[in-house]
């Protein structure tokens, strides 16, 4: 007899992570109906891989996939897309090949070539995106519009995350963090939009960077606060991990023991996702043999509360 976790218990963390995507596409300009406001930046290339990890659980994910690679590709980083689809598993991987040759053949975006594969992926329905600009730009498509208008790259994203720290010093390891990209690259680039005085840094090691919210918002013209960032492209992570393990049947187990381990090492690999998050998560080692199967699904109900809620 097989040991597992509560059957509903991935299903609500999946139904969370649906939810979610459907409130970001929503406001990048997906002809959808979203139950909630996005209250928070959109993650654009996490959002994709998320939507691909999700979409035998929800097919219009594959529309609007489909249509935003025709559309909106353009305004997608392929080198982030690689960065972070490393930490995604296989099976996401492979949906991404099928995305991207969609971009390629049927969007004309050449950037995708190296990532595509020999298919297209399911035919879609009938659905479009219009342009977000078209209804007014919703204040979650931050990354977006910057990159519209700076170019799709570190720039772009530095500004968008820096706008949501709403003047608070960030070091290029916590933007590092946020956008994936090496402390390296961000540093080399920062460096140079600070001497540009786009953004600020501070004078003494360790350099770290802010931006002029005030300056930003006259320019951008916008009236409220920049939404705050989560950390979305861990916590897709984690949520595709999980996908992966009850498809794979990992999820369940000859013993509490063997089921037990398992889900250890899967919440170590997710570490960063529960920590930069702030979402509860016990601590594995505080737990012995199956003592930690309680203790994990207090992390999942965690993740799908994350989710539900702040999407």
């Amino acid at each position: 007899m097989s040991i597992g976790i509560k059957k509903n218990l991935i299903k609500t963390v999946t139904e969370g992570a649906i939810e979610s995507a459907w409130a970001q596409w929503r406001c990048l300009g997906a002809l959808i109906t979203a139950p909630k406001p996005a209250r928070s930046l959109v993650d654009p290339e996490a959002l994709v891989l998320a939507s691909l990890t999700l979409r035998d659980h929800e097919r219009r994910l594959w529309d609007v996939l489909a249509s935003w690679a025709v559309t909106g590709s353009r305004l997608l980083s392929v080198q982030r897309m690689k960065n972070l689809n490393s930490k995604y598993p296989r099976r996401t991987s492979d949906r991404l090949a099928e995305f991207a040759r969609f971009a390629l053949m049927e969007g004309g975006d050449h950037r995708w070539r190296k990532l595509a594969g020999t298919e297209s992926g399911p035919g879609p329905r009938n659905q479009k995106l219009m342009s977000p600009s078209a209804k007014g730009w919703d204040p979650a498509a931050l990354v977006v519009r910057l990159r519209l208008g700076i170019g799709v790259g570190l720039r772009a994203d530095i500004v968008a995350f820096l706008l949501s720290q709403r003047g608070t010093w960030a070091s290029a390891r916590v933007i590092a963090e946020a956008t994936g990209y090496s402390v390296y690259a961000i540093r080399r680039t920062a460096d140079k939009m600070a001497e540009a005085r786009l953004i600020e840094s501070t004078a003494n090691k360790p350099l770290e960077y802010r931006t002029d919210n005030s300056a930003w918002s006259t320019v951008l013209g916008l009236e409220d606060a920049v939404l705050p960032w989560r950390y979305w492209y861990q916590a897709y992570a984690f949520v595709a991990d999980l996908v992966a393990f009850s498809e794979g049947g990992q999820l369940e187990a000859s013993s509490k023991y063997l089921l037990s381990s398992r889900l250890r090492d899967l919440a170590e690999k997710h570490q960063d996702a529960l920590r930069l998050n702030r979402i509860p998560s016990p601590e594995p080692r505080q737990f012995t043999g199956e003592e930690y199967l309680g203790a994990f699904e207090l992390v999942a109900e965690g993740l799908a509360s994350w989710m539900s809620e702040g999407a």
